[in-house]
């Protein structure tokens, strides 16, 4: 056992808590582009991902549910639904690799979804949440398949296509959004880890582990400091977060890689440095 390693996949799984635990992500949006820089397998990957996103949707949902962010009705329809999303794309992801068109494909859909939901963020005004009543479930239901299918696809927890859905579609105040994404997303989440472990993925258990501790260790600080900040702040935050990701894929799709995991490195570590030194509320 490499004791080093382990150490820094905690470390690692640690600070993109953090940042799943203020943005509502399960922080997979992150460690699957990084895991595809070091060479890793996107089956082996995306595995990785899910169970780092399994620690920081666990953690965040414990807190988000102590700080009254999540409406529990949406996020158990949201996830039940999103359980059905998971298991249409694991096969996929095996026969994308099994062709070698699995990098590609994921890649793009990361630069396409993370391009659209950012500039939808940035877009926006703010807004007074609205009453959403049982004609919802439809659209629950489509948020939960779709986000289920990105999450098993790209090794997320689909928190980042649940938290502008429901401001969009549900018309849901963004720390609310963020609360009750995170919590759907825990259901997600075990289901894809399950889907990947009954299809046979291949990757380091233990790495994941520590990935989980460090990802139960960061998500409460981050889920602590969204309620320093205005929901506006938050969307632009989130916006600029999505762009930066999207770029660093894109630098990785074109053999930067270098480039990639040091615009992924510098945006962590300079959120983290934000919300330690200017922590302010509106």
């Amino acid at each position: 056992m490499d004791v080093l390693q382990v150490l820094q996949f905690l470390l690692l799984g640690t600070l993109i808590g953090i940042l799943s635990g203020f943005f509502g992500i399960g922080g997979g949006i992150l460690l699957t582009p990084l895991l595809l820089v070091f060479g890793y397998e996107a089956s082996a990957a995306i595995a990785l991902s899910l169970m780092l996103t399994l620690g920081s949707t666990t953690a965040g949902t414990i807190s988000h549910i102590r700080l009254r962010n999540v409406n529990v009705s949406h996020a158990l329809w949201i996830g039940v639904f999103g359980i059905v999303g998971t298991w249409i794309a694991t096969p996929l992801v095996f026969y994308l690799e099994g062709v070698d068109g699995a990098t590609l494909i994921i890649s793009l859909v990361y630069i396409a979804l993370l391009t659209y939901f950012a500039l939808s963020f940035f877009r926006s005004k703010q807004h007074v949440e609205g009453s959403v009543g049982t004609d919802s479930v439809p659209r629950l239901g489509i948020i939960g398949v779709f986000a289920g299918f990105i999450s098993s696809l790209m090794g997320v927890s689909g928190g980042f296509v649940l938290t502008p859905l429901q401001v969009k579609l549900l018309n849901t105040e963004m720390k609310r959004a963020v609360g009750t994404s995170i919590t759907a997303a825990l259901l997600i989440v075990v289901s894809g880890v399950i889907s990947y472990t009954v299809a046979g993925a291949e990757t380091n258990y233990l790495h994941g582990l520590a990935l989980i501790a460090g990802a139960m260790i960061g998500s409460p600080f981050g889920a602590k400091q969204l309620q320093r900040f205005s929901s506006q702040h938050v969307k632009k935050a989130l916006g600029g977060f999505y762009i930066t990701v999207a770029i660093s894929v894109g630098l990785n799709l074109i053999g930067w890689n270098t480039a990639s995991l040091a615009l992924l490195v510098t945006l962590a570590l300079l959120f983290i440095v934000t919300l330690l030194i200017r922590p302010r509320k509106k």
